[in-house]
């Protein structure tokens, strides 16, 4: 009789709960960063690219009075999510992580906190929240 249950190795708990806070770190460090650069460095940058952001202003105003808040929150999250990459990375070469990787979820999350940056950096270069 052919047995049906699941033979893939399952992933350990910890490594899970670490693509879980890698994963909620990188979108909370794209979400701080894209309300940061909302109310100054996105519209003039979409403008330059030719595409209208009148919808920025309710997310400008909400995030305004915050934006150095905002910002600290941003960049925690990014240093988070930096350092849980780099020590999954470390503990893979290692071969003390599970051997089960999820390249999808570690390329969204790379792509995540590129754009985290880069909007970070859009927005000190066009105007500093400072």
């Amino acid at each position: 009789m052919t047995d049906f249950r699941n033979t893939r190795a399952s992933t350990p708990p910890a490594e899970a709960g670490r693509d879980a806070a890698k994963t909620t770190l990188a979108t909370g460090a794209l979400v701080a960063a894209f309300g940061v650069a909302s109310c100054c460095a996105l519209p003039v940058a979409l403008a330059a690219l030719g595409i209208g952001s009148a919808g920025l202003f309710a997310i400008a105003a909400l995030v305004g009075p915050y934006q150095l808040q905002i910002l600290a929150g941003a960049v925690i999250c990014l240093l988070g999510a930096a350092v849980l990459m780099w020590r999954q990375r470390r503990a893979r070469a290692c071969g003390t992580a599970g051997t089960r990787r999820r390249p999808v979820l570690d390329r969204i999350t790379q792509v995540a906190l590129v754009l985290a940056l880069g909007l970070l950096v859009l927005t000190f270069w066009m105007e500093p929240p400072l």
